[in-house]
């Protein structure tokens, strides 16, 4: 490799990484970045929309986050730019105090949220949608990231919450808690088979004057979902690296085969073109208001092509039409 590069990332995910934020760790823990020579810094982030005002601002170079906040900000005529994603879905369940016991008493509960236009309000508002409930019906409230939105409902200051896997099954397994699954991560699946999900992103100006850092960083990523998919040991080293919660290891084999099998980790980048047309037209159709902008505007495709010709094209749900 060349002269070592480097690049600011911000994680929209806070201070932890979950399975929802697997592939940046083990972009990192793997060694799939420096095999690049790139060595990237992270600056942690209440959500995709702080992340991505942190690469307007130049605090970073790109943003982890939710892909709805690069369509807001692009939709709202601001430079930025989708360069590859990171998974294909979310692997979250949603937790709700068991005075709840069925969807419909959903209506006026308290919903607890990342952050206004963050992933988990993205997710959220497609869940309330497919369930047939009015988005008014709901008191939304912006707590953070899931170590405060979990805090909140032990406190039950908060009636419900979309909640990394690993933490519902850790919270599941506590008994002194008055928490419970109301929906799984298959029936989230059914109610919504489109589900928002993690991108890196950048500024045209960023693109434009430093694309070799950007060459190298989507290749690291998709080597790294790459791995993740193909070995479950690589899953458990980074889980264990990264994930602080307990859960029995039957339950993190049981998480990365949900995963393997529902095509979660996006193994050549995930930029198909009927995947990105139905992700902009849910997310257009909640925000109707904001001007839609074309694929061509939001995507940096060059990135993810020049990868796949370096490295290949593996059997996927994503891989290239």
């Amino acid at each position: 490799m060349s002269d070592r590069l480097s690049i600011r990332l911000a994680a929209g995910s806070g201070p932890t990484f979950g399975v929802d934020d697997l592939s940046c760790a083990a972009a990192t823990l793997l060694g799939c970045w420096e095999d690049e020579g790139l060595d990237v810094t992270w600056t942690p982030v209440h959500g995709g929309v702080a992340a991505m005002q942190a690469v307007l601002d130049d605090v970073v170079d790109v943003s982890y986050g939710g892909l709805g906040p690069v369509l807001k900000f692009r939709s709202e005529g601001q430079p930025v730019r989708v360069i590859v994603s990171m998974a294909r879905g979310l692997a979250q369940n949603l937790v709700t105090q068991k005075r709840i016991t069925d969807p419909e008493q959903l209506r006026g509960c308290s919903w607890a949220l990342d952050g206004f236009g963050a992933l988990s309000h993205h997710m959220a508002r497609l869940l309330v949608a497919a369930l047939n409930i009015d988005e008014n019906e709901i008191d939304w409230q912006a707590v953070g990231p899931p170590p405060e939105r979990i805090d909140r409902l032990l406190a039950d200051t908060i009636d419900v919450s979309l909640i990394r896997v690993e933490e519902a099954i850790s919270l599941n397994h506590d008994e002194s808690n008055n928490l419970h699954n109301l929906l799984g991560f298959a029936d989230l699946k059914k109610l919504v088979p489109v589900q928002p999900h993690g991108v890196l992103g950048t500024t045209e100006a960023y693109e434009n004057d430093h694309p070799e850092e950007l060459v190298r960083l989507t290749r690291g990523m998709i080597k790294a979902s790459r791995a993740l998919h193909e070995d479950f040991s690589n899953f458990k080293k980074v889980y264990d690296h990264y994930v602080t919660v307990p859960v029995p290891d039957e339950d993190v084999r049981k998480i990365w085969q949900q995963e393997h099998d529902t095509a979660g980790f996006a193994v050549n980048g995930e930029l198909t073109h009927g995947h990105w047309r139905d992700e902009m037209d849910l997310f257009y159709k909640l925000n109707p208001d904001l001007p839609r902008v074309t694929r061509e505007d939001v995507i940096a495709e060059n990135f993810v092509a020049d990868a796949l010709a370096a490295i290949g094209v593996v059997s996927g749900e994503d891989a290239p039409e």
